[in-house]
């Protein structure tokens, strides 16, 4: 995704002395004079504005700051002596930048209490405007307690589950368990079709350009059809929520991810593709099998054979039906042709075997 700089946000920081919201640029205390910790965590302000002052846009894009490494003392990015005790900063060590602050928002946030004499203050105010005692940061609201899902629901899935156990225990109860008999081959059957191929109108989609010669019924609207992180000619730029970047001086850097969402036609459209135009079916009983008979039409062929055999045979004063995986297994099911069979529970044969 392509980044956009929005503009600069002054961040805030919390002493740890005596909790005072603070500056980003300001590395002391306003309420107790405190120096800003060298490993200070910058905060979102809770109502930001985008800075209009050129010093402090300028400060944000020079570069985080350095700590020197005799006295600690924060200093510009682009100086070359510690402001304080005036050492070399080429030792000096550079704040942390690049950190997400938070998402950018120009809402106002929750009143500030102040802790010492209650008295409620506007979200962006740091010191009360009645005692002047200074304000940390509002809490965080408490999370949402999720309610306990109840168990009703744990007896019918027990009893229902038990059922289908019993069901399933006599199911294969009646698939596994089996006899054995010996039949008598009385009749044999079998079912041939033939598909018939020709061209069939076929409704279809796709990008204009992927559009076939010929094409029928067009219908076209405009849709997204790739995404660039460069601005593209008539594309739509999408952005996502505005947040804040630490750059290390105090100040952020509002961006935002974007992304050029590029249109193009997407048409639905009929065309002529080779499909299924008929099926012909010819059945008979005894062992010669025949094909249809088929009188194919200009831009028509043939396609898909399918063939099913089956073998009828008496046993135990029963008729049986089996069905033979080959023509040349079927060839066998001659009258009176004598065949084991093995039934299970449900009366189906699940097995057959010629016996010479």
């Amino acid at each position: 995704m392509a980044r956009k700089t929005l503009g600069y946000v002054e961040l805030e920081w919390s002493c740890a002395v005596c909790k005072t919201r603070n500056p980003g640029t300001q590395t002391t205390c306003s309420g107790c004079g405190a120096a800003q910790p060298a490993d200070v965590q910058f905060e979102a302000p809770t109502a930001a504005t985008l800075t209009q002052d050129t010093t402090q846009i300028k400060q944000a894009q020079t570069g985080p700051d350095l700590h020197c490494a005799f006295c600690g003392t924060r200093n510009s990015a682009t100086a070359a002596n510690c402001r304080q005790c005036g050492a070399d900063l080429s030792a000096g060590r550079a704040r942390l930048a690049g950190g997400v602050v938070g998402a950018f928002t120009t809402a106002a946030g929750p009143q500030r209490l102040c802790s010492a004499c209650k008295t409620e203050n506007s979200p962006t105010a740091r010191t009360c405007i009645r005692c002047g005692a200074p304000l940390s940061a509002p809490p965080a609201p408490p999370a949402a307690r999720q309610p306990e899902a109840g168990r009703s629901w744990l007896l019918p899935l027990l009893i229902g589950a038990g059922l289908l156990l019993v069901g399933l225990g006599w199911l294969l109860f009646a698939l596994f368990q089996t006899d054995q008999s010996v039949g008598t081959a009385v009749d044999a059957r079998w079912e041939r079709s033939l598909a018939i191929l020709g061209p069939v109108p076929v409704s279809a989609s796709g990008w204009r350009d992927q559009v076939p010669a010929g094409a029928a019924n067009l219908s076209c609207s405009s849709q997204v059809r790739t995404t660039s992180e460069e601005p593209q000619p008539g594309a739509r730029e999408v952005c996502g929520t505005p947040y804040t970047l630490d750059t290390g001086t105090g100040m952020g850097q509002v961006v935002q991810d974007c992304v050029y969402e590029v249109s193009d036609d997407f048409c639905s459209y009929t065309t002529l593709q080779l499909g299924v135009v008929d099926t012909l079916v010819q059945r008979g009983t005894g062992l010669t099998a025949t094909w249809p008979n088929a009188n194919l039409r200009p831009q028509q062929q043939l396609g898909q054979r399918n063939e099913h055999y089956e073998c009828v045979v008496v046993a135990n004063d029963q008729r049986y039906s089996f069905t033979l995986a080959s023509e040349s297994a079927f060839s066998q099911c001659q009258p009176g042709s004598r065949w084991q069979l093995t039934i299970n529970q449900l009366d189906n044969v699940v097995e057959a075997k010629f016996l010479p």
